[in-house]
């Protein structure tokens, strides 16, 4: 009997070693997994490594402490393998931490001391920044989201001229008991203007803004399946006419209007931010409204379209992540449409055929004085967009003497900032200068 509970117990201590070795090696892989730049570009089908880097960034937190306990744990079993497999997870993971946390000057560089020449008011930016955003680039559980916000869903906020299409969106008003900021935040989703939706992965978002006080428009506006670019353009400049002549019901500035998206929702933001009052840029039904906006926070947006001909090339989506975005319905019927096809239904030609149109719809075209202030979130690892052209707009703003702010995050992926908010250093380190810079423009 005393011989059968030693095996047993020498065979549940393996167990436990396998298990705690598995652990360290796990964590290494996936922290060393951030420090290598992804080879793929464009609409990519390695899903896996993709989400995998995502995931990786988002809950370094988690992967230092498994990779310091397990190492520990496998040291005491002898396993040196493993216990250098979790100290490499939990150091890598800290140098991680750290650099992508590392405090940024953009913002000060932008806009000094104060925000006279901006705001036309006699209020310094250290004022203005002593707000409810984040206290530090990052801590986990600081993001509040409570009180909860009034959530309106699927507000009718335009009819396209000529058919009965209904244009919606979803409102996000601060808890009656939170003080106004007076800031409207118009957000504009991602997904290569052909799929997604409002009101995904964006809630953590939304709630710590109208802790805030602020208002955002959740704007579902239309796709490639329905509307070709102009005609996309053309929703977002109804969203701005319609958040300002709504702006008295909403507790709303309308001077304190702000565009905002990711990727391809960065894009449209920029675009019409930089054509404000643009009559070859903007629908009939809005022409005579004022579409000019107090300031735009872009999250890795497209910049230069004419890139994307070679960027983007002929990649396609994995075939089952496009199954199930068809089920979801964020995906359209053909499938996720690969650049070729999808710039014949953005812009009505072939490749050979729309290069003064990608042009004319690229923010990089529309550069001016005229432009207003302008964060935009870039991480470095990017493989979706064109990280060059993203700096190459910022040094072009900053050439005409425009207020432009660049957040760049050290090996860090497309879309980072929608998962993990509550944990991630990445997306609360952006959070954090994203805060200050909507703190300036009240």
């Amino acid at each position: 009997m005393g011989a059968n509970t030693k095996r047993m117990k020498r065979e549940k201590q393996r167990r436990q070693d396998r298990t705690w070795a598995t652990l360290s090696f796990v964590s290494g892989a996936l922290v060393g997994w951030l420090y290598v730049r992804p080879r793929t570009r464009g609409l990519t089908s390695n899903l896996i490594a993709y989400g995998l880097k995502i995931l990786g960034a988002a809950f370094s937190p988690v992967l230092v402490l498994s990779g310091a306990l397990s190492a520990w744990l496998a040291a005491r079993s002898g396993d040196r393998a493993a216990g250098l497999a979790g100290n490499m997870a939990a150091l890598l993971g800290i140098h991680f931490i750290r650099r992508v946390t590392a405090p940024q000057r953009s913002l000060e560089r932008t806009f000094g001391t104060g925000l006279a020449q901006v705001q036309g008011e006699e209020r310094s930016a250290a004022t203005r920044m002593q707000h409810r955003g984040l206290r530090h680039r990052w801590m986990p559980g600081q993001v509040v989201t409570h009180p909860r916000p009034v959530v309106v869903r699927d507000v009718g906020f335009a009819t396209v001229p000529g058919t009965q299409r209904e244009l919606l969106c979803d409102l996000w008003l601060p808890a009656p008991e939170v003080p106004r900021s007076g800031l409207g935040v118009i957000y504009l989703h991602g997904g290569a203007w052909q799929s997604f939706d409002k009101d995904v992965m964006t809630r953590p978002f939304f709630r710590h803004l109208t802790v805030q006080g602020h208002v955002v428009m959740d704007v579902a506006y239309r796709l490639a399946r329905e509307t070709d670019m102009r005609g996309m353009l053309g929703d977002v400049k109804r969203a701005v006419t319609w958040m300002k002549a709504n702006s008295a019901a909403l507790g709303i500035n309308p001077e304190r209007v702000i565009l905002s998206g990711g990727s391809a929702g960065g894009h449209l933001a920029l675009l019409a931010g930089f054509t404000p009052n643009d009559r070859d840029m903007e629908p009939v039904d809005v022409q005579g409204a004022d579409t000019s906006v107090r300031g735009i926070l872009a999250y890795y947006p497209v910049a230069d379209l004419r890139t994307l001909n070679t960027y983007w090339s002929e990649q396609s989506m994995h075939p089952i992540a496009t199954v199930l975005g068809q089920m979801l319905g964020y995906f359209p019927s053909e499938g996720y449409l690969t650049w070729s096809r999808l710039v014949r239904k953005l812009f009505g030609g072939s490749l050979d055929e729309i290069d003064q149109d990608l042009l004319r719809f690229s923010p990089v075209a529309h550069v001016g004085p005229h432009c207003p202030p302008t964060m935009i979130v870039q991480g470095l690892h990017d493989h979706v967009i064109p990280v060059a052209d993203v700096f190459a707009l910022h040094a072009a703003l900053r050439t005409v003497g425009c207020r432009a702010v660049l957040v760049t995050l050290p090996q860090v992926e497309h879309a980072f900032d929608m998962v993990g908010l509550q944990i991630s250093p990445p997306a609360q380190a952006a959070l954090y200068e994203v805060d200050r810079f909507l703190a300036l423009l009240i």
